[in-house]
């Protein structure tokens, strides 16, 4: 086999197996993604992987309500201002860096240090479809699951990643292959760091229309 990593990239300060998920539950908190596919026009497809990708981020306690603002998605196009707890994705054609042959970027997520909220993912098509084919999986599956992955670091507002579960580093061609449901969940430690983000933005978008009903009453 050639290649036998995959690396998940996040970028610091500058920059299907339907997994065995414990169901969202009405009261997990929300979080709107906006996708914009830039580099394929198949919308099942696209939708197929986007529940992959919602599947592992309820093992984080969280629920997904998507906007396809892609091409053929069922929002395009999207010409509503994003609310300030939207988070996108962009799935693009091709990566932007060269990979080695044994060392590949399935994407990026931007991340302030300080814990700042960031709202973009990047997921490389290429990329995904490379390792599907020397895999055997499905590109669907994959894509879901780099979307989670860097979904995942947007919801932790934290760089680096951790030693297990869907937030590795590396994901070798073995254990894509294998496709322990494991591998491809939020670990408790995520978990919690995931929860206590989501309870922190709720209590400041509450702290703040409470701030501006405060000033409208004030006029």
């Amino acid at each position: 086999m050639m290649p036998t990593l995959v690396r998940t990239a996040t970028a610091v300060a500058c920059s299907v197996l339907v997994l065995a998920a414990s169901p969202a539950r009405a009261a997990d908190p929300q979080v709107v993604v906006r996708v914009y596919d830039m580099a394929t026009t198949d919308a099942a497809a696209r939708a197929a992987a986007l529940r992959v990708a919602a599947g592992a981020i309820a093992t984080a306690g969280m629920t997904i309500s998507w906007r396809d603002c892609s091409r053929g998605g069922t929002d395009h196009p999207c010409r509503t201002v994003r609310d300030a707890g939207d988070l996108v994705v962009r799935i693009m054609p091709v990566a932007t860096s060269v990979a080695t042959s044994e060392d590949v970027e399935l994407g990026f997520a931007p991340i302030d240090p300080a814990g700042r909220a960031t709202v973009i993912a990047t997921v490389y098509y290429d990329v995904v479809q490379r390792v599907a084919r020397r895999t055997g999986l499905s590109a669907r599956e994959l894509l879901g699951r780099a979307v989670a992955h860097e979904l995942g670091h947007l919801l932790l507002r934290a760089p680096g990643h951790g030693p297990s579960g869907l937030m590795r580093p590396l994901w070798t061609d073995e254990e894509l292959i294998q496709n322990r449901p494991d591998d491809w969940t939020f670990s408790e430690a995520d978990r919690r760091q995931v929860q206590t983000v989501a309870r922190e933005s709720e209590s400041a978008s509450t702290t703040a229309d409470d701030a501006g009903s405060v000033e409208a009453l004030g006029r």
